[in-house]
């Protein structure tokens, strides 16, 4: 956790918690409250409504888990053990993603280690895709249970409701919606309206989001009554300085080009996610950088929850360097709104293209994708050095939650985004990125951030051009159908052992990867190495701890200059001698 975001004048005992969360927060290595638990634990164990707005590795998460457990255990630390209503479910945390849903469960049973006995938690988002629903009786088993908390998204959790599970909303006293304007941006406000009919109208809420969105402030109406609204991400937020944002103007054949020049020579390192727009562009991506022997992972939406979830936790572990996402899930509720920078010009639109829009969006949501599925918001990515927008996102929103992902927790970070513009491109059809772009750099600009252009001399590289187009050739369109097959039956197989057997046999885990190269197209020896008169002079990307920065690193050369070379053939030759002479020497006996 950030320095700067503690209160180390307080401390967590002073917040009025049981000795059991004490001994797990300590366990956990938190001592210090960030400001916003310091203010929001106060306020929510008082019962208060609340609306906090905090950035992205703040403590949102323990600011609302924190009072709800302490609640649910005041509570029945009241009652006899034999009272039938010490079991039942009085809390529910509403996400947007599974993801999100599982991360929020560990955290609680991590907090409750110390009195698992007494209190549980169930996640009932379910590991099955959203399209693939997964059976209510398979489900009904853990609602059963009665635990004390329920973590779901707002459509599964509307599912068990409206199937007449009416009874497990009975006695809850607190809900939680997390990630709220992310919530709403998936197309979930109506599944959240419904869900509030089943619950008791006495119940407490608590709403945490990043931004205040128009939409959020809507929901406030509708879900809270006279909230406590905490507005803490201006404050002591360095942010925007730990994170250096570069672009870098180019066609699309130069971006495989420039990924291949940055990986290979270490330009950047550290771990790096990689982020691309859609699924196939994912397969393409993994199957170029194989051609040079750079190793990756993908994560998308078709993949299997328990592989996903294992990819992000060896990510985390390092034990990847490299993945190559998709937030196709994240950008169907977020894709392109022309007014997206100017709130002011939305309440101006004509009802005729909100009606289209209205119309329009029961298409997105028949999609044959994991609509839970996210990545850019919500989950925790650990220690990464570098976001590559490998595809320039579809909104300025959608990019300020994928470089979010790295400068976190007062580390220093980058972001480096191919932007294709017209002068750049060689195909005539080609897409340009500029109309998306100019509205990312105003939403940056207004944040108080700027991005850099990257100078990237492509004279210093046309070496490697030949290498990048014959790689590029190889990965066809059967290639990458090819490889996005093998990889849902190698991921379908790994998931069935991640839920089976590596139950009983966690330490097998470590032997399951994630990253094996798919190699259903061409691959040539001699594309693993770079001969040393290809290496160019160029500076690395500086901004992020441990990304290449120092004037010493400006070049990098083949051989490494604390290493012995082998000195060069200098034995003379030997002097030829006169077989006669030699004769004549020799002495008889």
């Amino acid at each position: 956790m950030e320095n700067k975001l503690l209160d180390k004048e307080k401390t967590f005992e002073s917040l009025d918690l049981d000795d059991r969360l004490l001994l797990a927060l300590t366990k956990m290595g938190l001592n210090h409250p960030t400001l916003v638990q310091d203010k929001a634990i106060p306020l929510a164990l008082a019962g208060k409504d609340i609306l906090a707005r905090a950035r992205t590795g703040s403590g949102k998460t323990a600011a609302y888990c924190l009072p709800l457990i302490q609640k649910i255990l005041t509570i029945k630390g009241k009652m006899l053990p034999t009272d039938q209503e010490r079991k039942a479910i009085r809390g529910l945390v509403l996400v947007p993603t599974r993801e999100l849903a599982e991360q929020v469960s560990k955290y609680v049973r991590d907090l409750t280690q110390f009195c698992a006995k007494d209190f549980s938690v169930a996640n009932v988002a379910g590991n099955a895709p959203l399209h693939l629903w997964m059976p209510i009786a398979n489900i009904r088993p853990l609602l059963a249970e009665l635990p004390d908390i329920v973590v779901s998204t707002p459509a599964r959790i509307l599912q068990h409701l409206s199937a007449g599970d009416t009874g497990l909303a009975k006695y809850i006293e607190t809900l939680v919606i997390d990630e709220a304007d992310l919530v709403l941006s998936f197309g979930y406000e109506s599944d959240i309206q419904k869900v509030l009919s089943y619950l008791p109208k006495s119940h407490q809420t608590m709403m945490m989001s990043a931004t205040l969105t128009r939409d959020v402030q809507n929901l406030k109406k509708l879900a809270l009554r006279n909230p406590a609204i905490l507005r803490l991400e201006e404050e002591d937020d360095d942010s925007t300085k730990n994170l250096t944002q570069y672009a870098v103007n180019c066609s699309e054949t130069d971006k495989f080009l420039l990924i291949y020049v940055i990986l290979k020579l270490r330009l950047i390192s550290g771990k790096c996610i990689l982020f691309v727009n859609d699924i196939d562009r994912c397969y393409r991506l993994k199957l170029f950088l194989e051609q040079f022997s750079i190793k990756s992972c993908v994560l998308n939406s078709e993949l299997p929850l328990n592989s996903r979830h294992h990819i992000v936790e060896e990510f985390n572990r390092g034990v990847y360097d490299y993945i190559v996402a998709t937030d196709e899930g994240e950008a169907m509720g977020e894709v392109d709104s022309e007014s997206e920078a100017d709130e002011d010009q939305e309440t101006e639109e004509v009802e005729a293209p909100d009606a289209k829009s209205k119309a329009e969006k029961p298409k997105k949501r028949k999609r044959k994708v994991d609509q839970e599925y996210g990545v850019s918001r919500g989950i925790d990515f650990k220690g990464v050095a570098a976001v590559i927008n490998f595809d320039l996102p579809l909104s300025a929103r959608a990019y300020t939650h994928r470089v979010g992902r790295t400068a976190r927790g007062g580390k220093k970070g980058m972001s480096l985004s191919f932007v294709v513009v017209p002068e750049k491109s060689k195909k005539p059809k080609e897409s340009s990125d500029e109309k998306i772009f100019t509205r990312i750099v105003a939403q940056q600009k207004e944040n108080g951030s700027t991005i850099n252009p990257y100078k990237f001399d492509m004279k210093q590289v046309d070496g490697f051009r030949y290498r990048a187009e014959d790689a590029m050739r190889a990965v066809t369109r059967a290639a990458v159908r090819e490889a996005r097959i093998k990889e849902i039956k190698q991921e379908i197989l790994n998931s069935e052992k991640l839920k089976a057997h590596f139950e009983d046999r966690p330490a097998d885990l470590q032997f399951l990867r994630h990253d094996k190269a798919l190699h259903p197209s061409r691959v040539q020896a001699h594309m693993k190495h770079i001969p040393d008169y290809l290496v160019p002079k160029i500076s690395g990307v500086s901004g992020a701890d441990g990304v290449v920065a120092s004037a010493n690193r400006a070049f990098i050369p083949f051989h490494k200059p604390n290493k012995r070379r082998a000195k060069p053939y200098s034995r003379k030759p030997k002097t030829k001698t006169d077989p006669l002479k030699s004769f004549g020497r020799s002495k008889r006996k």
